[in-house]
């Protein structure tokens, strides 16, 4: 029984996701991911306690599955590999996932996007500490470690909305814009 909860509960989001990304916030209702996802609107709102639920929910179950893509690379050794690591997966998965990754992308800038909701965010506590570790070795520019997270998101997703639009140009681009990356974040030693 459980196993059939939780998938449905997936099929939920998942439906969300992909609902939102083709229509937008506003233009998807509850009863369209019910009845597209094949989950009974009661079922739905037993793990659920709202369309603004649901979109919450989808947004942290995708961001930590972004995430996941750098908990192999966070050791302090060799930040500059570590990164360039991180970097490469997290642009294999989203092009992958290219739903999941515009559906982040349109969270990010909507007023879902809230400092409440991110306060009840903790998917970035280990990728913050690594950050933060990197700074203290310098291998990492010493400046606010909230600013050097946000350039370097803004390059990666400018990075990977290219190269879904250009597919045939990802082994061009994935050195040289981490390239470009590092040149802003990081100190060659």
């Amino acid at each position: 029984m459980i196993n059939t909860e939780v998938s449905k509960k997936e099929k939920v989001i998942a439906t969300a996701i992909k609902l939102i990304v083709a229509n937008g916030f506003n233009k998807v209702s509850t009863a369209g991911i019910s009845n597209i996802s094949g989950v009974a609107t009661g079922t739905m709102f037993h793990h659920f306690s709202s369309k603004d639920d649901i979109i919450i929910t989808a947004y942290k179950t995708v961001k930590r599955s972004f995430i996941a893509q750098t908990a192999n690379h966070q050791n302090e050794n060799n930040v500059k590999e570590d990164l360039q690591s991180m970097w490469i997966d997290l642009i294999e998965w989203s092009l992958i996932h290219q739903d999941e990754f515009r559906y982040m992308q349109q969270f990010l800038n909507s007023p879902y996007y809230s400092k409440e909701v991110m306060s009840q965010d903790d998917t970035w506590t280990s990728l913050l500490a690594w950050w933060k570790a990197a700074i203290k070795t310098g291998q990492i520019k010493d400046i606010p470690v909230e600013f050097l997270i946000k350039m370097f998101s803004s390059v990666l997703y400018s990075t990977i909305d290219f190269l879904i639009t250009y597919p045939e140009k990802k082994e061009e681009y994935l050195k040289c814009s981490f390239s470009m990356c590092w040149d802003m974040v990081g100190v060659d030693q």
